[in-house]
């Protein structure tokens, strides 16, 4: 046998066992790394000035990514997803009581009230939701409101604000409870005025004008860019011209009740950037999976730029 023949499998071995300790060492060494960087850059977020220092030694994350988070939300939305029986009214309407009483204390403005059989906007049913708010001492303080304000004329394109960014000074709140009916004759009556409108030979005047302001200097792929980019912004302004200036309100995030997460018919054009949560039965809504799915909200870092 040659002494090869014996050297050469030990070496083999040898050279194994090696490369898997240089391994390891190696994923511990990165490990210990991303930790120590992780740690250095809470430490800079603390304390501003060690920064610079820190810099010197870890790789911390650009400025502006330390502690990037969306802006406090202010709208809300509520899609009751979920069939709710005649017997079943009086704890649920205790339940959206206690979630309307929530939505304020965390500063929201608006809440978008979504039931789509309209039960909530029956009288008996909102003399109900009324009274749970005062028996919370919240009279006086959360509006209700049923439906769109058609009457309500909207702001002009360069002047409109889609939606609040602070809660109203004095603290108050509206409710707008919104049913299947509300998310589709305003797109309904958009859309017819829209058709007027482009019928007539202003409409056709005006069409032309835009389309000459587009395409001048650029290309029609561009030019059909463009027009995707305005299409949103056009409805928002059309939706509020005939269902008033909430027609336009997104909400941040949509809680979704019931074993489904659905949104069952809640006004499509208001969620096209909302974060929806499901939060369960209406009749179990508590606080605790409320503050779960606002606080998911503001620890996910924006992806709509809104």
């Amino acid at each position: 046998m040659l002494l090869s023949d014996l050297l050469l499998p030990a070496l083999w071995a040898l050279a194994r066992g090696l490369l898997a300790l240089v391994v390891r060492a190696h994923s511990l060494l990165r490990g210990l790394g991303t930790t120590c960087s992780a740690a250095a850059a809470r430490t800079a977020v603390a304390a501003p000035a060690l920064r610079p220092l820190l810099a010197t030694l870890f790789a911390l994350p650009p400025r502006e990514h330390i502690g990037s988070r969306p802006r406090p939300p202010t709208i809300l939305g509520v899609a009751v997803a979920e069939e709710v029986q005649d017997g079943d009214w009086p704890a649920a309407i205790e339940a959206l009581g206690r979630l309307l009483a929530w939505a304020r204390s965390r500063g929201f403005a608006l809440v978008l009230l979504y039931e789509p059989s309209g039960t909530l906007q029956q009288p008996h049913r909102l003399r109900q939701l009324e009274l749970k708010l005062l028996l919370q001492r919240l009279q006086g303080l959360v509006t209700l409101q049923t439906g769109w304000q058609p009457g309500r004329k909207a702001a002009q394109p360069e002047q409109q604000q889609p939606q609040p960014q602070h809660p109203p000074a004095d603290g108050g709140m509206m409710a707008l409870l919104l049913s299947a009916a509300d998310g589709q004759w305003p797109l309904l009556e958009a859309a017819t005025a829209a058709a007027k409108s482009a019928g007539s030979s202003d409409g056709q005047q005006q069409q032309q004008e835009e389309d000459v302001a587009r395409t001048n200097g650029h290309s029609a792929a561009a030019a059909a860019q463009d027009a995707a980019f305005a299409a949103p912004a056009r409805l928002r302004v059309r939706l509020q011209a005939v269902g008033g200036p909430l027609a336009g309100a997104e909400p941040d995030f949509v809680l979704v009740t019931g074993p489904t997460l659905t949104l069952a018919g809640f006004p499509a054009w208001l969620v096209r950037s909302s974060e929806i949560y499901g939060v369960g039965p209406v009749a179990q809504l508590a606080a605790e999976p409320l503050d779960t799915a606002m606080q998911r909200y503001c620890r996910t870092k924006q992806r709509f730029g809104k």
